[in-house]
């Protein structure tokens, strides 16, 4: 197993890694790529039966030897949409991850602002040919507007020049850093504001800094992979937070979404290893590999075991159930559905293969009538502390309150069996009984769940 980056190379470089690593006899590559590098190791390492995983972005290609961790927004982000009934919208994006491709119902104005127009292929852009197609079977009027070479200058023209045309809805599927740098021009050029609605089209919402916009009005939905209430990742929390930041530094913040992508990338081969060995499928590689440039080429025998075993894996990681289809892809995967409120990100939802969109019900205000009690479930806030609150040595292997042992637990489920409440345990993210931020005026921890629910 080896890791390989290539984000920054030029297209041959990859190929010279992928043959470096191959000619030194690993099992699977662990490896980004963008949209420069996507055809080469995904043809090279099909061509050599050697597995290749990655956090990246999902492909439509159907390459037997790639596994994408990062499952598709594309289904969440249709749902959305219809639920929120847009029939005009900006789609502001740049081509990392796709072909720079206009929309038709673009005015020869917007099209001066993207050059490059080149037709989807099937390692391009699924989420905006999704979106294309979706509006011309809805009649949607959509701006599709690339914005891959702009500057903060760039930007605030560009936003300026949409107001002028009255638009104020906004799908954003940019990288995080160009993402940032969208959202502050849109705040210094007072976008920020109540009647401008932002659908931000990645998975890490609580990873966006979005404290300007909190008291601006503007209403911001987004998707979250990680949820920071699972016993697992709240247990990975826990050893995080005690991380010495001098000594590692970034560990002041929780991990985002590509960082677990990548710690469940290390559980899948782990799982993967653990599979072939019950098995006793032996994929021991002996000497030289070969060259990869052979012709013709000379693949790894057991490359398809590997593969096999690797597509095989079910495990819960860090972004929830992990699970892959034939070609790959994430299935039956979870993502929760977001708003940023006054107070900051609150949970609306959540979609999924089975149910599709589902949008819960604000049940901050409850009555004090029994019977409107009976279909609600409480939600208990609580910090992770023996002997009070602790999760139960073989956790993993219960659901919901049944993982959680101590003595709060034990008087969770007294008081709800005597009051005939149903009641959920809510272990506190960051672990903090609560203080409050001398900038932001936000309170954290317990004290913020219980202010803002």
């Amino acid at each position: 197993m080896d890791r390989l980056q290539n984000s920054s190379l030029l297209f041959y470089s990859p190929l010279a890694s992928v043959c470096s690593q191959y000619s030194r006899g690993v099992f699977a590559i662990f490896g980004l790529y963008d949209k420069r590098s996507v055809n080469t190791l995904t043809s090279f390492c099909g061509a050599l039966h050697i597995s290749l995983v990655t956090p990246s972005f999902p492909t439509e290609g159907e390459g037997q030897f790639t596994l994408q961790l990062r499952p598709s927004i594309r289904g969440a982000l249709l749902s959305l949409l219809d639920h929120y009934d847009w029939s005009r919208f900006v789609f502001l994006y740049d081509t990392d991850r796709g072909e720079c491709t206009m929309a038709n119902t673009l005015t020869s104005y917007m099209k001066s602002w993207c050059s490059e127009v080149r037709k989807v292929t099937q390692f391009g852009y699924a989420i905006l040919q999704a979106i294309m197609e979706r509006a011309g079977q809805n009649g949607w009027q959509v701006s599709a507007i690339c914005v891959e070479s702009f500057n903060e200058a760039a930007y605030r023209r560009l936003l300026e020049d949409l107001d002028r045309r009255q638009e104020r809805k906004y799908v954003i599927d940019l990288e995080p850093e160009r993402l940032q740098s969208i959202l502050e021009q849109a705040v210094s050029v007072g976008k920020h504001v109540k009647g401008y609605h932002y659908i931000i089209a990645n998975l890490g919402f609580k990873d966006i800094s979005l404290e300007r916009f909190m008291h601006g009005g503007a209403n911001v939905t987004g998707f979250q992979l990680v949820d920071f209430s699972r016993p697992i990742v709240i247990k990975l929390m826990q050893r995080w937070n005690k991380l010495d930041q001098r000594e590692y530094p970034g560990s002041e913040s929780p991990p985002k979404y590509t960082s677990a992508l990548t710690y469940d990338g290390v559980l899948v081969m782990a799982e993967a290893f653990r599979s072939l060995r019950r098995q006793k499928i032996d994929i021991s590689r002996r000497g030289n590999a070969g060259d990869c440039l052979a012709n013709p080429a000379a693949p790894w025998n057991q490359g398809i075991d590997m593969e096999r075993a690797l597509k095989q894996v079910r495990i819960q990681g860090l972004t929830g159930n992990i699970q892959f289809d034939h070609y790959g892809r994430r299935v039956n995967y979870t993502m929760d559905v977001f708003e940023l409120k006054s107070n900051g990100p609150r949970k609306i939802g959540y979609w999924n293969d089975i149910d599709k969109l589902v949008l819960v019900q604000n049940e901050n205000v409850l009555s004090n009538d029994s019977t409107s009690m009976e279909n609600r479930t409480v939600v208990v806030t609580t910090i992770m502390e023996g002997p009070y609150v602790m999760l139960k040595k073989n956790w993993e292997l219960y659901e919901g309150n049944d993982q959680f042992e101590g003595y709060c637990v034990d008087l969770a489920s007294e008081i709800a069996k005597h009051i005939g409440i149903k009641y959920k345990i809510s272990i506190v993210p960051d672990g903090k009984y609560g203080a409050r931020d001398p900038e932001t005026k936000i309170w954290n921890g317990m004290v913020g769940e219980l202010v803002y629910g």
